[in-house]
């Protein structure tokens, strides 16, 4: 497993989920988003004890198991390491049934449940949470800035090197081609920090997810594509609602009109953001409902 430097004291692991490090001078670390659990966390510890860099912090940037499914592997094998996390990243980590509840917009099911009880340890706790502004850890300092709208508690760890950690507030423009259709939950929220990105003061930024080491220049240009991705299907709602219309109908044509791939899983997390797309839509008055029929249908009000 190798450790990738990208500038002074910051590094990262490469894998499905990068995983930040920074080495502090006494060769103690702290990683940003471990990951899910399983061989490559075997690897990771390798890797660290080969180097005799003793794990003491965890950083959480966000609430999905991909990215903190592996905290206790790290704490169970390191003694006396901290787990962190934002206030609302704590609230669904110490209780992963509330996302999946959400998601399904009820009580969950074996077919959805499965997938997280086999990747995620069982009763992960957060011992410190993190707010926007300065932490100070091993007495260097952190900026926390919080980046929701993925998730209600996603946050960026940028380091005294200049090099920021954003989780899934981007995905690689590699993915974006392939998937461009985000998992949002908070559409208004979610284009707010993508303009509050731009004006943090950065070198490098690292994804949850993608191989490359991103400049600043480049996370611009990655930023607005994100923001036409969002645009272009608001567009689509917009479109498809000049008729009423179900959300399920909506979701079918989506799907179907721009060649969605998915299973049980991903069809609800397809179903969330639409739903995020549509409370944006409502919010902004740009659609209504009616009830008609045993049936709930939305509609736009443009002409």
């Amino acid at each position: 497993m190798e450790i990738t430097k990208i500038k002074g004291n910051t590094y990262y692991i490469k894998g499905g989920t990068n995983t930040g490090l920074y080495i502090f001078e006494d060769k103690t670390g702290l990683i940003i988003d471990p990951g899910l659990k399983g061989i490559r966390i075997k690897k990771i510890v390798e890797a660290l004890e080969a180097e005799n860099i003793d794990l003491k912090h965890i950083i959480n940037t966000h609430e999905h198991n991909d990215h903190y499914g592996a905290c206790n592997n790290f704490k169970n094998h390191f003694k006396g390491l901290e787990i962190l996390s934002s206030i609302e990243a704590k609230m669904y980590i110490e209780n992963p049934e509330l996302f999946s509840k959400y998601i399904m917009g009820g009580k969950c099911n074996v077919l959805f449940n499965d997938y997280f009880r086999e990747n995620v340890d069982d009763d992960i706790y957060i011992d410190k949470t993190i707010k926007e502004g300065f932490a100070y850890i091993n007495n260097v300092e952190f900026q926390i800035i919080e980046l929701p709208g993925h998730t209600p508690g996603s946050i960026g760890v940028l380091t005294k090197d200049k090099v920021i950690f954003v989780g899934d507030i981007l995905v690689s423009d590699k993915l974006l081609r392939k998937y461009d259709f985000l998992f949002i939950y908070d559409i208004e929220k979610y284009l707010v920090s993508l303009e509050k990105l731009k004006i943090i003061d950065f070198e490098y930024l690292i994804l949850g997810h993608g191989k490359e080491i991103i400049s600043k220049d480049d996370t611009n240009v990655l930023i607005e594509k994100h923001k036409q991705a969002i645009q272009k299907y608001l567009n689509q709602v917009i479109d498809l609602l000049h008729e009423p219309m179900t959300l399920e109908k909506v979701l079918k044509d989506i799907i179907n009109n721009n060649k969605l791939s998915y299973n049980y899983k991903e069809y609800h997390y397809l179903k969330s953001s639409l739903v995020s797309l549509i409370s944006y839509l409502v919010d902004k008055d740009e659609i209504k409902h009616r009830l008609e029929d045993g049936e709930l249908l939305y509609y736009t009000k443009r002409k």
